[in-house]
């Protein structure tokens, strides 16, 4: 057929944009999956690999490609959310309103799972991850089968996601059996996760749909697996690095793992390290700022934060200049003086109101973590 060719590392179609070549492709695609092949794909996130739900052998060549270990489950991708009943079970009220408002699209719901998926060897300790992906092509193929297409990134395992066909191409040997080229993807992130198995909704991933979105959407607590911390001052060269070095340093054990914190500076001039006295302040105090080096504040810090903490208004509303919608505190009502080129004593003080505030940082990330 006109719109398929050969290569090395497998055969490629290319998606028509036209109704009838999707369709065209569609049929291919079902017909490969129908015969236990697995394919590469764009989603509306970064590309995909997927087979049939109910065949083994491809779910395991699945994870031979991508290296993938057997205790990492792998999403289902449905064609409508009637589909449900199928392959989850108890199914909590508040569903139809992540449903209503993210479907479909970038929102992986984790459920959980019908004895059916337990008996393909899908689940995760008796869990499975679900979600409609926002992509036409895809859409099409979904609507030709009668099962779920098990999936994952097109990318080897702890490697960056695929975001053309080139770059699946180039991520496995042996090839994938069919590649469908979308054609580039814009970069955006993965889809969130959003676990409803357990007491509260648990954010497992983060991705564009973030924390606050959910509860207010919800209206009841949505925790996070993990948090990042993000403080923001002008330089990044004392105020900050020390207000993310004493978090760090009395972050609960069993927190560690889980707390990401960062500082940058709304004017830093980046790879700058922590002013001397900042350092000497910090030393005092126990805790080491020696490996700082400055950021410049960008949009991207801001989105990866779950908790941005301003030193000063000036910096609050640099943030929000930047992304409108973030939440930002200040640390302290009336804002951290700046010590820069005043004595170490100055920075003592400084540090000494950091300390003072930081308690109610850690309240934060214990309302956050599940």
């Amino acid at each position: 057929m006109k719109n398929i060719f050969r290569q090395a590392k497998g055969q490629v179609i290319k998606l028509d944009e036209d109704i009838a070549g999707l369709t065209e492709t569609a049929f291919q695609a079902v017909e490969a999956l129908n015969g236990g092949q697995v394919l590469a794909f764009p989603t509306d996130t970064v590309y995909g690999l997927g087979c049939r739900a109910d065949q083994p052998q491809a779910v395991k060549k699945i994870y031979r490609l991508k290296g993938r270990s057997f205790s990492k489950p792998l999403i289902l991708f449905i064609k409508n959310s009637r589909d449900l009943s199928q392959i989850t079970r108890q199914i909590p009220d508040y569903t139809q309103k992540l449903i209503n408002a993210y479907w479909p699209g970038p929102l992986t719901l984790v459920f959980h799972a019908s004895d059916q998926v337990k008996k393909w060897g899908l689940d995760k300790n008796g869990t499975i991850g679900v979600r409609i992906p926002k992509n036409k092509g895809l859409q099409a193929i979904l609507d030709g089968l009668d099962r779920p297409l098990a999936t994952t990134s097109a990318n080897v395992s702890g490697a960056t996601e695929s975001w053309n066909i080139q770059q699946v191409m180039e991520s496995f040997k042996p090839p994938v059996d069919l590649i469908l080229d979308g054609g580039p993807l814009p970069r955006c992130r993965p889809s969130t996760v959003l676990d409803l198995s357990r007491e509260n909704p648990v954010i497992l991933r983060r991705g564009d749909i973030v924390r606050q979105e959910l509860v207010d959407l919800l209206l009841q607590p949505v925790k996070q697996e993990k948090a990042e911390v993000l403080f923001v001052c002008t330089g990044n060269t004392c105020r900050s690095p020390m207000a993310a070095g004493y978090l760090k340093h009395i972050l609960p054990k069993q927190w560690k793992d889980r707390v990401t914190v960062r500082s940058c500076g709304t004017s830093a001039l980046p790879g700058m390290p922590a002013t001397d006295k900042g350092q000497g302040a910090a030393k005092k105090c126990g805790f080491d700022i020696s490996s700082h080096h400055s950021r410049t504040l960008t949009d991207s810090l801001i989105k990866q934060a779950d908790i941005i903490i301003a030193l000063e208004e000036s910096h609050r509303q640099d943030v929000k200049k930047l992304l409108p919608k973030a939440q930002v505190d200040l640390l302290s009502v009336d804002g951290v003086p700046d010590p820069i080129g005043g004595t170490l004593d100055d920075y003592a003080k400084t540090l000494d109101l950091i300390k003072r505030e930081m308690p109610d940082v850690l309240k934060q990330i214990k309302e956050i973590l599940a």
